[in-house]
């Protein structure tokens, strides 16, 4: 990949809870680091995580921004209902702008919680018509005997924009829960890229 010539400096990861969201940016983010690049991972939940922290620490003892996923999955329902009124009252605009003047134009920047296609101008539209950004959709399945399942939406947000968000994306795909089958997913993103986002 010519490092000169990438046509794109942000990416957004989408998918259900636990499909392999952070785990995708991370190798994707390495292979970028690999080649030269400066890379810089965002969240669209970050501050929603901070701003709910102290009521959920006082009310439950659970800090939001630094917890474990059974805890996480505890208090879920309260970040789901803070980031929903937000969201309704900015025209789904609130967590957008936190992240939005954080990105650096010389640094590949991956959103790592794409999640949300409902407003006209909501996350898919900020990353790839206001930034000229691509987004990925990640689904992760578990295989027993032959059989795949599909790891499911996790709550009504989720059920609501998650095909949405398969057909938006520029490139999708299913990987299995087998960490050590991950990476060849990550290569034949990269050469997709190379095929279609590099040169004039």
């Amino acid at each position: 990949m010519n490092i000169n010539n990438l046509r794109f400096n942000l990416i957004g990861i989408s998918g259900v809870a636990g499909s392999g969201k952070d785990s995708f940016a991370k190798l994707v983010g390495e292979y970028f680091e690999s080649i030269g690049y400066e890379v810089k991972y965002l969240s669209f939940a970050k501050k929603l995580k901070q701003e709910v922290s102290e009521i959920s620490k006082q009310l439950y003892g659970i800090d939001t921004t630094n917890c474990t996923r059974d805890e996480k999955n505890l208090v879920r329902p309260l970040l789901l209902a803070h980031g929903a009124i937000m969201r309704a009252k900015t025209d789904g605009r609130y967590w957008i702008d936190s992240v939005s003047s954080q990105i650096e134009k010389d640094k590949i920047n991956i959103i790592t919680d794409v999640r949300f296609c409902e407003y006209k101008s909501d996350e898919v539209s900020f990353i790839k018509k206001e930034n000229k950004g691509i987004v990925v959709h990640v689904s992760r399945y578990t295989e027993f005997e032959g059989k795949r399942e599909m790891i499911k939406p996790d709550n009504e947000y989720e059920l609501r924009n998650d095909k949405k968000l398969i057909g938006l994306s520029d490139y999708s795909f299913s990987w299995p829960t087998n960490l050590s089958l991950q990476k060849k997913y990550c290569n034949n993103f990269i050469k997709w890229i190379d095929n279609n986002y590099v040169g004039i």
